[in-house]
């Protein structure tokens, strides 16, 4: 076995340095630059989504292997949950698959900003992807009961969605 000496750890050093900047710009032209996609509200307002039905006072936007949204980064849903009242929880799930686990795909727990809840009242539950990473989304929501009605609970005060010429007293 022969020695390299210095130069040699030097020389893989080197080597080292220029293979990641090589993989560093290829990343960059690839489109990860942090301005890659637009999240901004108002080059994506909220799209109403009316198509679900809370059965049994919860609230699902689609089975875990039924029709999935479409969820790309910076998309925002303004769900009509339909349950009359301020859902208490709420849930969102992400696949990498337009139909959850119909076809041996999964569902898992978003976090961070993968799905941001930003806004729930009495109607909607907003939820927006604040990463720029494209998703298929489905929530669940539901232990809304009419009991402490008026209340906010941490939401804000108002509508979520649409038109409200009078803000809801706290």
């Amino acid at each position: 076995m022969r020695s390299q000496g210095a130069g040699g750890g030097a020389a893989r050093r080197s080597g080292w340095a220029a293979a990641c900047a090589v993989g560093a710009s290829a990343a960059l032209a690839a489109g990860c630059a942090p301005s890659r996609c637009d999240r901004s509200e108002s080059a994506n307002p909220p799209i109403e989504f009316t198509e679900a039905a809370p059965e049994g006072g919860v609230y699902e936007t689609s089975a875990p292997d039924g029709e999935l949204l479409y969820f790309p980064g910076g998309m925002r849903y303004a769900l009509k949950h339909g349950l009359g009242a301020r859902p208490r929880w709420w849930q969102v799930y992400l696949s990498f698959e337009s139909d959850g686990t119909k076809h041996g795909g999964t569902l898992a727990q978003a976090a961070g900003n993968q799905a941001e809840v930003t806004c729930v009242d009495d109607e909607h539950l907003i939820v927006m992807n604040y990463s720029c990473s494209e998703y298929w989304l489905r929530v669940v929501a539901g232990g809304a009961d009419g009991a402490d009605e008026g209340a906010t609970g941490g939401a804000v005060v108002g509508k979520c969605y649409g038109d409200d010429p009078e803000p809801a007293a706290p």
